[in-house]
């Protein structure tokens, strides 16, 4: 999975961590500790030649590869998660999250909607979201697949 963007803006490492502690602190207070509801994005979902598992975690979204097509590559990448942070803006909406290209090392913005269709659109991105790209996911069947990680 390798997403174009070698003409986005960069974004430093520490900025994205001051911005996702800044983002906590002020998403913390208003949320509460309450039971956790299953987002209508969990279950296994595939972009390009791989497939994310989406789940909770500690309250955000995540993402870890469950799939891929490569065997290849499999020995590296299986197992990681690779999306992280995505805080729910609503039902269908997501903002606030990275995601990583476990072929490049390189770390983008994301954004995810939930469309009626029951695709998940996510938009990729360094810096603005118009400078980058949608990617759409479609579910899928984890347990149809061979040689899942």
């Amino acid at each position: 999975m390798h997403f174009q963007g070698d003409r986005l803006m960069t974004c430093g490492i520490a900025r994205q961590c001051a911005a996702a502690f800044l983002m906590a602190i002020l998403v913390l207070p208003t949320t509460g500790i309450q039971s956790v509801e299953a987002s209508r994005a969990d279950g296994d979902w595939m972009i390009r030649d791989v497939v994310l598992t989406i789940f909770d975690c500690q309250h955000l979204v995540c993402g870890r590869i469950a799939w891929l097509k490569d065997p290849a590559r499999r020995p590296v990448q299986c197992g990681r998660t690779i999306v992280w942070g995505l805080v729910g803006q609503g039902p269908n909406e997501w903002t606030g999250g990275s995601i990583l290209d476990p072929d490049t090392g390189t770390m983008y913005q994301l954004s995810a909607k939930l469309q009626a269709d029951n695709t998940l659109n996510a938009r990729i991105f360094k810096g603005f979201p118009v400078l980058g790209e949608t990617e759409v996911l479609k579910r899928v069947n984890l347990r149809a697949l061979t040689d899942h990680c």
